[in-house]
C-alpha cells in the first residue's frame, strides 16, 4: 500500500478502543473515531491533531438502527477509501436468562451483532482489495460462560456472522480477522479487587491486532484468542 491508509475504529474512545487509535494513529493517513459521546469524541480528536493525525469524529448511538444507518451516510460522504475498519464497539450485561430483563439480549444482539452487519454492508464498497476488516469478538465468541448466558448468545452470533462475512469479503480482496480477548480491563471491571495481571492490558489486545495488520499480503490471521494466563474468570 502505497498511500497512508485510511483508519475506521468503532468504540475509539475507551478501553480496547482507546488503546487501538493509540497504537494505529501514528501511521494514519486519516483517522475515523466512532463513539457514544461526542465530548470524549472531540478530545479524542484534539490530542491527535497535536500530534499531527488528521482525525474524524462521529458520535453515534450504535445500539439505534437509525444512527447506524446516518453514520454510514456520513462515513460514505467523508471517506474516498477505507483500508483497516475495526468493528470494536459492543456491550456486557450481567444476568441469567431466565431473571435478567427481556431487553438484554435484544439490545446485545443489536449492538454486538447487527450494527457490525449494517456497517459492513453499508462500507465495503469503500474497501479496495488489499484491505482488511478486523471484528473485536470476545472468547465467548466460542464459550457459553453461564455468569453472561445472553453476552455469550450475542457473540456467538457474531462469530457466525463474522465467518459469512470473510467467505463472503475474500473473493473481493479483503481480509477478514477475528480478535478474541479474554478478560481485560475496562469499565466494565471497574471496582473489582484483582491483581492488575489477572486481567489482560488493552494495549496488549491492540499489539494483536497490529500484527495481524502487519501480515504480508498473501497471508490472513484469520482468528486469534488472546486470554490472561491464568485463564478466564467465570
Amino acid at each position: 500500500m502505497t498511500e497512508l491508509p485510511t483508519i475506521l475504529i468503532t468504540g475509539a474512545t475507551k478501553g480496547i478502543g482507546l488503546a487501538l487509535v493509540d497504537r494505529f494513529a501514528p501511521m494514519a493517513g486519516e483517522m475515523h473515531l466512532v463513539a457514544r459521546n461526542a465530548d470524549d469524541l472531540k478530545a479524542l480528536q484534539s490530542k491527535l491533531a497535536q500530534n499531527g493525525c488528521k482525525a474524524y469524529v462521529y458520535a453515534a448511538d450504535l445500539s439505534q438502527k437509525e444512527s447506524v444507518d446516518q453514520l454510514v451516510i456520513d462515513l460514505n460522504q467523508s471517506m474516498n477509501s477505507l483500508h483497516l475498519l475495526i468493528s470494536n464497539a459492543g456491550v456486557y450485561l450481567p444476568g441469567q436468562l431466565l431473571t435478567e430483563s427481556a431487553d438484554n439480549l435484544d439490545y446485545m444482539i443489536r449492538l454486538n451483532v447487527l450494527s457490525h452487519f449494517d456497517l459492513v454492508r453499508g462500507l465495503y464498497q469503500k474497501m479496495p482489495r488489499g484491505s482488511h476488516l478486523v471484528y473485536m469478538a470476545s472468547v465467548a465468541s466460542k464459550k457459553l460462560f453461564t455468569g453472561k448466558p445472553s453476552y455469550s448468545i450475542s457473540k456467538h452470533a457474531q462469530g457466525a456472522m463474522i465467518d459469512a462475512f470473510r467467505h463472503e469479503l475474500r473473493p473481493l480482496g479483503i481480509k477478514v480477522t477475528s480478535i478474541m480477548p479474554g478478560p481485560t480491563w475496562s469499565a466494565s471491571w471497574e471496582g473489582v479487587d484483582f491483581p492488575k495481571a489477572r486481567l489482560l492490558d488493552a494495549q496488549h489486545v491492540a499489539n494483536a491486532v497490529w500484527h495481524a495488520w502487519n501480515l504480508p499480503p498473501e497471508a490472513v490471521m484469520e482468528e486469534m484468542v488472546i486470554r490472561p494466563f491464568e485463564g478466564d474468570i467465570d
